[in-house]
């Protein structure tokens, strides 16, 4: 099957397609989660060759789809999406990228979701299409996991990534928040990696009422900013800066009568990646 014949309908309250992904309003982005073989050796063969932090460079340059899909989903659930342009009767693929359910299969916490794997070929990149993949894959979370959908993680290594994501414009979606860095091991090389997470308003307004009340020590008063600061994405190492300011107020008792268990989860989920330097030492439910 063909990617022109496999084109996704998509899912249920995602507006995907001809009028959606459109780019300098002349190219529109098809989205599939199949892929013509050709067109994934051609990717794959293009990481390799390449000096980027992409995990699939782990995967080796000769895999199938469903080697690739089995690989990715050994270690969590995950579904691929491959992104096209028309060219006359031809597809051309602009990218490809990932979105994963969770961090891990193992990971206790449902919710948090991740955008990962996300590459741009070569001859499309610099003309915008990376904001729409972005935008496509934000979307297609909300439309799976709807009111529990509590955090959006993704690692940059490039600063134009990373430019992106915390300014990315999108309506309706906060921006991403630098957590701190990651290492990830790629091709043998181990590689630092900013990690970025957006958090739903949802989330962080149950974070917030855990922080609720007039006689906040500074502790909690430096949280609560923190917190405010991640909605813009202004704040850096967020990781740290909620595990100590947490750490002082659970130690002054701010906690022995609020639920702290979301601020938990966002350390569990900070030392599970985990974040260089982080460790929260704390088991969480």
């Amino acid at each position: 099957m063909s990617p022109g014949e496999s084109v996704l309908a998509p899912p249920d309250g995602v507006m995907v397609g001809m009028e959606e992904l459109v780019v300098s309003q002349s190219e529109p982005l098809l989205v599939s989660q199949s892929v013509d073989v050709d067109d994934l050796r051609h990717l794959l063969h293009c990481l390799v060759r390449e000096d980027c932090a992409h995990s699939w460079r782990n995967f080796g340059p000769e895999g199938t789809l469903d080697e690739l899909l089995q690989w990715e989903n050994e270690r969590r659930p995950t579904k691929l999406f491959f992104f096209y342009v028309r060219r006359g009767d031809d597809m051309e693929m602009v990218a490809a990228s990932a979105v994963a359910d969770k961090l891990t299969r193992d990971f206790p916490h449902d919710g948090f979701c991740v955008l990962g794997r996300c590459y741009i070929m070569p001859q499309f990149r610099g003309r915008g299409f990376y904001r729409d993949v972005l935008r496509y894959r934000l979307e297609y979370c909300k439309a799976q996991l709807g009111d529990a959908l509590n955090a959006v993680h993704i690692g940059a290594i490039d600063d134009r990534i990373s430019r992106v994501i915390t300014n990315h414009g999108l309506a309706g979606w906060p921006k991403f928040a630098h957590l701190g860095i990651e290492e990830l091991t790629v091709a043998g090389e181990v590689r630092p990696v900013g990690a970025y997470m957006l958090f739903s308003p949802e989330f962080v307004g149950r974070m917030r009422t855990a922080l609720a009340g007039d006689d906040a020590p500074p502790c909690v008063v430096e949280l609560r900013k923190a917190l405010c600061e991640s909605d813009a994405g202004d704040v850096r190492n967020l990781g740290s800066v909620v595990k100590d300011s947490f750490d002082e107020a659970r130690a002054c008792g701010w906690f022995e009568k609020r639920d702290p268990r979301e601020i938990e989860r966002v350390l569990h989920f900070c030392s599970s990646i985990p974040l260089v330097g982080f460790d929260d030492g704390r088991s969480t439910g």
